[in-house]
């Protein structure tokens, strides 16, 4: 079920009618929606999910890229990145996983970022790709996963269900950075506290530095000003799309996912050729994880982007300019 972004103002359809009061594609001065777009709802498991995909914008198209968002991100974050695509010549598909964005909620508390089960989240890629991907955009078909979205990736990977020739992955959620508690630590408690039934409250001490009064010294996920700006207009203008602290659940379950790549058999027979994009100066994620990662795996590169706080595709133009130019050498191109 597919909709332009500006519905036929003669449709009378109850379910379109419906539709159109779900969050359409917010815009601002600096970050103007990419034209073209056509959005679509989508059915996982009983949860909406909010899907728009772009023509390419040269007539010579060379497939499609599928975006994959981290956690509590949302499309219009990757404006830009969308627009840097369809330059390349790709059709660009990108959805809102459930929980945050513009898709369905998971709890009453809207703001809180949950998921019950890391799985839901693979659930809504192979949604994504088997209703909108596969039936509606060009071949070849490509990845571009940022962090809890990498995550993700690497496990429909593994279940041997993704139709991608090559996939790219920025900064992925293989391993939290070091910090109090580590992360074995972490993972024993949130299962202790989700065991007792409080997998819906929010992490007890954590923190989450609002977008509206973030400043540069205090950002870990961009050294970029200007980005940055761009981030906190668009919430203040929507704040519908934001999500806060993560929940004991959804640690829980990131947790869960994280461990599953220590296991020596993870990826042991992949065949899809994989970067792996890290940031040298990445307080979120785990450098040492990826790298280890890198090695186990076959058919897997990685590289390093020196300076690079953890948002590499939100980050300075000299940092940015590394990250396309290691996706142009890899897609589609030859291993680099």
């Amino acid at each position: 079920m597919s909709q332009a972004l500006v519905l036929d103002e003669t449709e009378t359809n109850t379910e379109a009618e419906a539709e159109d009061l779900r969050p359409g594609l917010v815009s601002v001065a600096d970050n103007p929606t990419p034209e073209g777009g056509i959005l679509q709802w989508l059915d996982s498991g009983g949860v909406k999910l909010r899907c728009v995909r772009w023509p390419a914008s040269v007539r010579d198209v060379r497939g499609t890229v599928c975006l994959v968002q981290g956690r509590s991100e949302y499309i219009e974050k990757y404006y830009e990145v969308i627009s840097d695509l369809r330059g390349r010549g790709f059709a660009v598909l990108t959805f809102d996983f459930r929980g945050q964005g513009g898709s369905d909620r998971l709890l009453q508390q809207q703001e809180r970022g949950h998921v019950d089960h890391f799985s839901d989240y693979v659930a809504d890629l192979e949604t994504v790709m088997s209703e909108v991907l596969l039936p509606e955009c060009p071949a070849p078909f490509y990845a571009l996963a940022h962090s809890m979205g990498g995550a993700v990736m690497l496990h429909s990977l593994e279940n041997g269900r993704l139709v991608f020739d090559r996939i790219v992955l920025s900064a992925p959620m293989i391993g939290l950075a070091r910090k109090r508690p580590r992360q074995k630590t972490l993972a024993k408690i949130v299962r202790f506290l989700n065991g007792f039934g409080l997998g819906e409250r929010r992490m007890p001490f954590s923190r989450q530095t609002a977008f509206e009064t973030m400043n540069m010294d205090k950002n870990i996920l961009t050294s970029d000003p200007d980005r940055l700006q761009n981030v906190t207009r668009t919430l203040r203008k929507a704040p519908y799309l934001k999500i806060s602290e993560p929940t004991v659940g959804w640690v829980h379950s990131a947790c869960q996912a994280m461990d599953g790549f220590q296991d020596p058999e993870f990826g042991f027979n992949n065949r899809t050729p994989v970067l792996m994009v890290a940031s040298g100066n990445d307080d979120v994620v785990s450098l040492a994880a990826i790298e280890k990662l890198a090695h186990s795996m076959r058919s897997i590169w990685h590289i390093v982007v020196p300076g690079a706080r953890h948002e590499i595709m939100q980050e300075r133009d000299s940092l940015r300019d590394q990250f396309w130019a290691a996706f142009d050498a890899f897609i589609p191109g030859t291993e680099i």
